[in-house]
């Protein structure tokens, strides 16, 4: 199958392209206009980045596959050269740090929460992604509900995250299996949480969800000790972070 500039699909990037302006128009107008810098990531044939641009923002595209880098050199070059587009040509997954106002993309499927996770390396105030709708359902499950995982108490950790919309299957191209949904994640302030040491427990309590955390954790409160990792609410979470002290 071919795209609508000429290229073949790359399966090894998980490529389906937004064929709906109207949905990119959307997503565009959920970004805080006094944000004037966006990092976008997978721009892919450029229907996102042309609305970006047409708003008024500022936009680095981060694409890998250097196909559509070209293209997007070549549909944008005045942009380019007004400088209000860069181009860079590389996974988000394998970029360093920089700062953001806005980050906005619509996510391949096969790699979401990697990318997801990834961008807490940057400093950004709000993020708008579309992903797929299963991964933003256990985004954001309430902690302490049937439908809590460890993605949800991982990234609700970080971010306040919120479902915006369900995006049907048939607006991409090629059409995907599922649906998607648009999501929007802004950052939190930690307050003193080791991240790791939180990671490393949300996997020990997840490695095996059906237990109770007194068979999984050592020298856990009593209180927690009948509990099951989905039904922690997220300040018993925090608590738990903040005074666990595993015994070896």
């Amino acid at each position: 199958m071919r795209s609508s500039a000429g290229r073949g699909f790359a399966k090894k990037y998980g490529q389906v392209f937004l064929r709906n302006r109207d949905i990119a128009i959307y997503e565009v107008n959920l970004l805080n206009r006094e944000h004037s810098s966006v990092l976008e990531i997978g721009p892919g044939e450029g229907s996102l980045t042309e609305v970006l641009l047409d708003s008024g923002f500022k936009v680095d595209a981060v694409e890998p596959d250097h196909r559509l880098a070209d293209f997007l050199r070549t549909r944008f070059a005045s942009q380019i050269e007004e400088g209000n587009l860069t181009i860079i040509q590389e996974s988000i997954l394998d970029m360093q740090p920089r700062r953001c106002d806005s980050i906005i993309g619509n996510i391949p499927y096969m790699i979401t929460a990697a990318i997801v996770f990834k961008i807490f390396d940057f400093d950004f105030k709000e993020a708008i992604l579309m992903v797929q709708k299963e991964f933003a359902a256990k985004a954001c499950a309430e902690p302490g509900s049937k439908g809590a995982s460890r993605i949800s108490y991982s990234l609700q950790l970080r971010a306040e995250v919120e479902y915006i919309r369900t995006v049907p299957r048939v607006f991409f191209d090629p059409v995907p299996a599922v649906d998607s949904a648009i999501i929007r994640i802004v950052p939190k302030i930690l307050g003193g949480i080791d991240l790791e040491k939180a990671d490393q427990l949300l996997r020990a309590i997840f490695s095996a969800r059906r237990k109770k955390l007194g068979t999984l954790l050592n020298d856990i409160k009593h209180e927690y000790a009948s509990l099951r990792g989905e039904d922690l609410s997220m300040e018993m979470f925090l608590d738990l972070c903040r005074n666990y002290r595993k015994n070896d």
